[in-house]
């Protein structure tokens, strides 16, 4: 939390209730935009992986070796 409160208030200057208040703020967009990059590699790998698969499966249909 020291790190937020930190970039919340570089000076020091903000009363310790107003620098804990915008520290959980930033803290929480934060984790926000760690959770929307995760959800964003989750969907790019299973579309890969959807893609990946189709594929194999129209090189089977055509007898080649999907192996």
């Amino acid at each position: 939390m020291a790190k937020f409160e930190q970039q919340a208030d570089p000076e020091g200057k903000l009363l310790p209730a107003e620098r804990a208040l915008r520290a959980e703020h930033l803290r929480k967009a934060h984790f926000q935009r760690l959770a929307l990059a995760s959800a964003k590699s989750r969907r790019i790998t299973k579309n890969a992986k959807a893609t990946a698969e189709k594929a194999e499966a129209e090189l089977r249909a055509l007898g080649g070796d999907a192996a």
